[in-house]
């Protein structure tokens, strides 16, 4: 990904801004750093990307994080 997120300041924002077992929307998901975040620490997640080839490689990300997930 051209930009990836720092994963240290998605946990922050997810820390921060949601309790465990909330969902965290969003909706530029690109390569997932934000979900990957979320579900590592407890919370759901729901993202939004455009391009198939970025939403190949959250989806890839989060399985290898949390062992399965559904595109």
């Amino acid at each position: 990904h051209p930009a990836p997120f720092p994963e240290a300041l998605a946990r922050d924002h997810v820390l921060s801004w949601s309790n465990p077992g909330d969902t965290v929307l969003d909706p530029f998901v690109g390569s997932g750093t934000t979900a990957k975040m979320a579900a590592l620490n407890g919370r759901h997640y729901i993202g939004f990307e455009i391009s198939e080839e970025y939403c190949e490689i959250a989806n890839q990300r989060i399985a290898q994080t949390i062992g399965g997930c559904s595109p």
